[in-house]
């Protein structure tokens, strides 16, 4: 059986929205030259490559950005589907940010890419000090998880999840993640999938396609809590291989 490794981006493979590590990046560059890996990430490949060396996006066999929206090999497109949202769900997103409890605001707070919202009470333009400091406000009052409960309920023809650090990925019922199995299995009809994820919990980016792989005892899913987690499992299942 073919095995296929597909990992999350931030908080996976980096820090959220920080360069990979160099040390880290020779090892997983050399698993991608070794295994067949995919990407899969809530963030558009402007971004994603500047995280990761465009040697080790080559390195992979395909890249899923903007939840799925998206598919690459290297710097070729494969496909990339588009949604126009309504505006019902920007002045309601609008809403929630202005009133959010949270003081201070950095910009670019609805941020659109293909197939998908991107949404930060705190805004996209935060340093990463800045995005630190929201994060751990966020983490004892869950604000985007209450904002993500509070949007399902009011549309339910599109899903919600936190994703990094300080954002929310919104995209239309079944834009999730969760297509990147879809879409893999597809290509490798006889393949295991194995991925990699941090937010696989409860309103997190990774959980669609943590869920859509647990319904398939060929698949797996790994959730880890830092880039250093997958480093060290790397680490370990290359010895393994190599024994």
């Amino acid at each position: 059986m073919e095995k296929i490794y597909a990992f999350d981006v931030d908080g996976t493979l980096t820090s959220p929205r920080e360069p990979i590590k160099p040390e880290f990046n020779q090892v997983f560059l050399e698993f991608a030259r070794t295994n067949l890996v995919y990407l899969v990430t809530g963030s558009d490949r402007k971004k994603i490559a500047q995280q990761l060396p465009e040697e080790t996006i080559d390195a992979c066999f395909g890249m899923f950005t903007c939840s799925g929206s998206e598919l690459w090999a290297g710097e070729r497109l494969i496909y990339r589907k588009e949604h126009d949202f309504p505006e019902g769900l920007l002045t309601v997103v609008e809403y929630l940010i202005d009133s959010s409890s949270y003081e201070y605001r950095f910009g670019n707070h609805i941020e659109h890419r293909p197939g998908m919202l991107n949404i930060s009470t705190a805004g996209r333009n935060a340093t990463l000090s800045q995005r630190k400091a929201y994060h751990a406000w966020d983490s004892i009052h869950h604000e985007r998880l209450e904002i993500v409960d509070a949007l399902q309920e009011c549309f339910p023809m599109y899903e919600f999840s936190a994703g990094g650090e300080i954002s929310i990925d919104i995209v239309p019922k079944g834009w999730t993640k969760a297509v990147a199995k879809t879409e893999i299995e597809q290509r490798h009809p006889h393949g295991s999938i194995t991925f990699f994820g941090d937010r696989t919990g409860h309103g997190g980016n990774d959980k669609p396609l943590a869920d859509a792989l647990a319904t398939d005892p060929r698949h797996r899913t790994v959730s880890v809590g830092s880039y250093l987690n997958t480093w060290a499992l790397l680490q370990l299942m290359t010895q393994r291989l190599a024994a």
